[in-house]
């Protein structure tokens, strides 16, 4: 049977490229943005490059490849009229490196989010912003670290599982504006690489990691977060939204086994 899972597509050629001296014999860097990644995901579309709609802020250096931090910063306010509708993050040369796709709405106020990222090798870190009007923008970072997606895990992994689904949420007010709230969400998940080796056995733990990731203020959908293993340890992503009067923040996550949770927060200033 075809597999219709890109990810797969993705990491068989990498693995090729990368593993394969003959492959690359004629070129010092093998353009993966452009001879893949950007034609998988975006076809023939023209993506705008600059920093005026979308910017992202990384370490030129990573201190911890299996945690490296990745700020985004929206140029423009979610409007009806005008808001940022998804955000890809890849990092480029990793076995996975669509990091993640986020769904935003205009409840979200602004489109910033932050999270750590595993990254494997010295790589571009992108994101693509894609406007409700269809544009598409583009920023590129260049971050040095390595080692992030076969990196053990900090935790204990029995430890890790037995806590796996637990959640937490808060939320404060947004010092840039009155009506926008800064939400933190944390998820207890080993989003294990399938790279990564049990210290006792010396064989490698199975992929097993955070698909998506809900989030709901009331009814109101704030984010749709489609990740895979890219993403860090015990996931964590910091939002903003918008306050409409509802008192609990809802979220709904499943994973690459099928496990799901949900779990209500107060709203609380």
């Amino acid at each position: 049977m075809k597999s219709n899972n890109p990810y797969r597509y993705v990491r068989a050629l990498l693995v090729l490229m990368f593993a394969s001296p003959t492959l690359c014999a004629e070129q010092s860097e093998v353009d993966v943005w452009e001879s893949l990644l950007r034609p998988t995901y975006f076809g023939d579309t023209v993506l705008i490059e600059g920093r005026s709609i979308i910017d992202m802020k990384t370490p030129y250096r990573a201190e911890d490849a299996a945690f490296t931090p990745v700020s985004i910063t929206a140029g423009i306010e979610q409007t009806p009229a005008q808001y940022i509708a998804k955000i890809y993050l890849f990092v480029e040369k990793n076995p996975q490196p669509l990091v993640g796709k986020f769904a935003l709405s205009p409840h979200t106020g602004r489109a910033d989010l932050a999270m750590r990222v595993r990254v494997d090798m010295y790589t571009n870190i992108r994101a693509v912003a894609v406007l409700n009007t269809g544009e598409h923008h583009l920023v590129t970072n260049f971050v040095k670290a390595q080692g992030g997606c076969s990196a053990p895990l900090a935790a204990d992994y029995a430890a890790a599982m037995e806590r796996i689904g637990d959640m937490k949420f808060r939320a404060v007010p947004s010092a840039e504006s009155d009506d926008l709230m800064i939400g933190q969400f944390l998820l207890s998940h080993p989003n294990v690489t399938g790279m990564q080796k049990d210290q006792k056995t010396q064989l490698f733990r199975p992929e097993h990691y955070v698909k998506t990731v809900k989030l709901f203020q009331g009814d109101a959908l704030i984010m749709i977060a489609e990740t895979g293993f890219s993403v860090s340890a015990d996931p964590s992503f910091r939002f903003f939204f918008k306050p409409n009067g509802a008192a609990e923040l809802r979220a709904e996550v499943v994973d690459s086994k099928g496990l799901a949770w949900q779990q209500q927060f107060d709203i609380k200033s």
